[in-house]
């Protein structure tokens, strides 16, 4: 008898292990992003996580950078669960402007943004000034 309650605990281990796994791996989120090979380089106040994919860095002629951006949003966002941004950033002025976006709503719905918004310059303390320090490889001076 103690052999086969041995053999029935192995088995409840193993499928909850089995089954914990194909819920990761079925449901998007933060594990999606590092199989993808995205690098998380901040979180914002409302805890959203923020990813760069680092082979998707182009430097472009004149000290201009872009990269692909993906956010996943807490439940704080009312509005969207994830967005995938492509982002062009002047290192030599410290401003950036998006070029294009895709957005998931928690409805399920998505939205595409294939205008160019307006240049805007990056704030300090920001998660944008995060991502121009990772990608234009500059380290923004503080001030006292």
């Amino acid at each position: 008898m103690k052999t086969a309650a041995k053999l029935l605990t192995v088995l409840f281990c193993l499928s909850l292990i089995f089954l914990a796994y194909q819920s990761r791996a079925s449901s998007p989120g933060k594990e999606e992003v590092i199989k993808e090979r995205w690098e998380h380089y901040a979180t914002d106040e409302d805890e959203a996580d923020y990813f760069f994919n680092p082979d998707t860095i182009q430097h472009l002629k004149g000290g201009f950078v872009s990269v692909w951006v993906r956010a996943i949003y807490s439940e704080k966002n009312p509005k969207y669960s994830e967005a995938k941004f492509l982002w062009e950033i002047n290192c030599t002025k410290k401003k950036m402007h998006g070029l294009k976006a895709n957005a998931k709503k928690k409805d399920g719905t998505s939205a595409n943004i294939t205008e160019s918004s307006d240049w805007s310059v990056i704030p300090s303390g920001s998660t944008a000034e995060t991502l121009y320090e990772k990608v234009c490889g500059k380290k923004s001076k503080k001030t006292p």
